[in-house]
């Protein structure tokens, strides 16, 4: 999940989609790129404390496991790799031998996940950093949340699609750009309307079907630290992400 624009909805679509392929009997593993450790926080692993290790020991340490980093969480069917904030500090690291880091990811998790895993959905910082490259060089494919009625946000998708399209050339030639999802809309604001609109125009077969609404739901359940599919079931948003879920799995199973 990656856009060049915070808080456009990554990790709760991220969160929701875990949730719902999940509900529907998949086997979820859930990467954490992002330093700021939200999703990490929604699945709160169980058996984790101080001690444990995360992905920062994954990256910078050669004799920790993929295995030493996984953990179950409250949700049945979901595993978490979790994240902290002192991974930022390793991106001067990283960048010393650039070209192997892009690797580094993919290297320790991507054979493992692949054993034991339906998905794994790695949710990315919100920029076009070095954690996001090296998640592209790991991933099969790419999702793009879209905040409806956001210039920046639309500018976001372009550079992201830009990153998807490069990476695929260069690094993982296996990528494919999935599909863009447009999140918060409001069909009562005419903004809105004419936002989902113009994306409908623009781009077309590269936006899922399903959109997701602005919900309060949605936003108690990111306080809470919850998935909305849990927090308020029947709500709105609970609704459309189960849709995007069966509209992803589908998108998914046939290609």
């Amino acid at each position: 999940m990656i856009n060049n624009k915070g808080g456009v909805g990554k990790t709760t679509l991220t969160a929701n989609l875990a949730h719902g392929m999940a509900n529907r009997g998949h086997k979820v593993l859930v990467v954490d790129q992002d330093s700021q450790a939200n999703t990490s926080s929604i699945f709160s692993p169980l058996s984790f404390d101080n001690s444990s290790y995360t992905l920062y020991n994954l990256l910078s340490d050669n004799n920790v496991s993929v295995t030493n980093c996984i953990y179950p969480t409250p949700y049945d069917l979901v595993d978490i790799l979790p994240n902290e904030n002192h991974t930022a500090t390793l991106e001067v690291e990283l960048y010393a031998d650039v070209k192997a880091s892009y690797y580094a990811l993919r290297n320790k998790i991507r054979s493992y996940a692949i054993d034991h895993y339906d998905y794994t959905l790695i949710d990315c910082p919100p920029n076009l950093g070095l954690f996001v490259l090296m998640s592209l060089v790991c991933a099969d494919s790419a999702i793009i949340p879209i905040e409806a009625g956001s210039r920046y946000s639309i500018d976001g998708f372009v550079a992201a699609y830009e990153a998807i399209q490069a990476a695929s050339a260069r690094l993982n030639h296996s990528l494919r750009f999935l599909r863009a999802v447009i999140n918060k809309v409001d069909m009562r604001t005419s903004i809105s309307k004419a936002s989902v609109a113009s994306l409908r125009r623009r781009f077309g077969d590269r936006l899922f079907d399903t959109t997701i609404p602005i919900n309060t739901d949605i936003q108690k359940a990111e306080m809470d630290r919850q998935t909305v599919i849990r927090y308020a079931p029947q709500c709105a948003g609970a609704k459309r992400f189960r849709m995007l879920t069966d509209e992803l799995l589908r998108i998914t199973d046939a290609g």
